[in-house]
């Protein structure tokens, strides 16, 4: 009982001081890159995107990691079936890259005119607590490919 309460007392404790930028937790926000095959280019358009981290737990050798969501909803405007891979980049503040992470469940495959909406979970590892505070931007990118036959 006292060991969870100590650790309780620890996280909240590694996010009440002023990280030196203003100390204050900024909006999450999104953003969309793709990397189109040739002939691809505009073939798939994200319609929404949502991330949601969960406060970190202490890592392997003085690291943290925090878990999360995300829900992005694809759509193919062409025809022609195509494959996305993508992955989440998630950088702080000052858009420094804080840590990358590929999900599982891909490619996802869309035939013409579909939309796919793609749930999932990621995690971050970082070696400061008190990133969590500074993250500040999930850049997905995505990979537009012919299928493989």
């Amino acid at each position: 009982m006292r060991v969870g309460f100590v650790l309780i007392l620890m996280l909240i404790g590694c996010f009440a001081g002023n990280d030196g930028v203003r100390g204050e937790r900024v909006a999450l926000r999104s953003e969309v890159g793709f990397e189109e095959d040739e002939g691809l280019v505009g073939s798939v358009v994200v319609d929404s995107l949502a991330w949601r981290p969960f406060l970190p737990l202490p890592g392997v050798g003085g690291t943290v990691e925090f878990e999360g969501v995300f829900v992005v909803v694809f759509r193919n405007t062409g025809e022609e079936k195509v494959w996305v891979r993508y992955d989440l980049r998630f950088f702080d503040r000052e858009e420094f890259l804080v840590d990358a992470f590929i999900p599982f469940g891909q490619p996802v495959v869309l035939d013409g005119g579909a939309v796919e909406r793609v749930e999932g979970e990621f995690r971050i590892r970082a070696g400061d607590p008190r990133d969590f505070e500074r993250l500040s931007l999930m850049r997905l990118v995505a990979r537009v490919r012919w299928p493989e036959e």
